[in-house]
């Protein structure tokens, strides 16, 4: 891990110097370039880059293919499964939270302002809020997430959060919706 944390220098002080100047370009760059390195030598470098760029990154987790970071506003916990071809936000991700492939988790919803009609879109200013799942709580496949995902919870493959998802509930569909809540183990 510290040897990853030292060849990976280049990459990782420059984004902490932008983070600290107000730019995260550097860091996006950096997490795209990582993204496309493939097998347990790519595992193993977005390990060390995210170690040393994040706010909080565990030494032992996996941030499979394909997936990037878009903000360095990030906290990811023991033992986090991350799949291929993600995008997370600002977000933190407890400990032993699994996330399957082309999840992505979005920094609130409402990123972007529409209010105006007379102007574009990108111009109007946004709110980004960092979205939690919570320990040991599982997102399926191609899902996208823009509230909270409490404990120990599931979310169906392909659901859409909108609103949060309470403490060991199941939850599926567009707009994700509770049908069930797990029995405690």
């Amino acid at each position: 891990m510290y040897a990853g944390a030292v060849a990976l220098t280049p990459l990782w002080l420059p984004a902490r110097a932008g983070r600290r100047l107000g730019r995260e370009g550097w860091f996006a760059g950096c997490s795209e370039l990582l993204s496309l390195v493939p097998g347990r030598l790519g595992i193993f470098v977005r390990r060390s880059f995210y170690a040393m760029a994040l706010d909080d990154c565990a030494t032992d987790v996996h941030i499979g293919f394909g997936t990037t970071l878009a903000h360095p506003q990030v906290t990811i916990g023991r033992g986090v499964y991350v799949g291929n071809r993600g995008t997370l936000g600002m977000c933190v991700l407890e400990d032993d939270v699994t996330l399957g492939s082309n999840v992505d988790l979005l920094s609130g919803r409402r990123q972007h302002g529409f209010s105006d009609p007379s102007a574009s879109v990108q111009s109007q200013p946004g709110a980004y809020t960092p979205v939690t799942v919570g320990r040991a709580a599982w997102v399926g496949n191609s899902c996208v997430v823009m509230a909270d995902v409490g404990a120990g919870a599931v979310v169906g493959a392909g659901s859409v959060v909108v609103h949060g998802v309470p403490v060991g509930a199941v939850a599926v569909g567009n707009p994700a919706t509770v049908k069930r809540t797990r029995a405690a183990a």
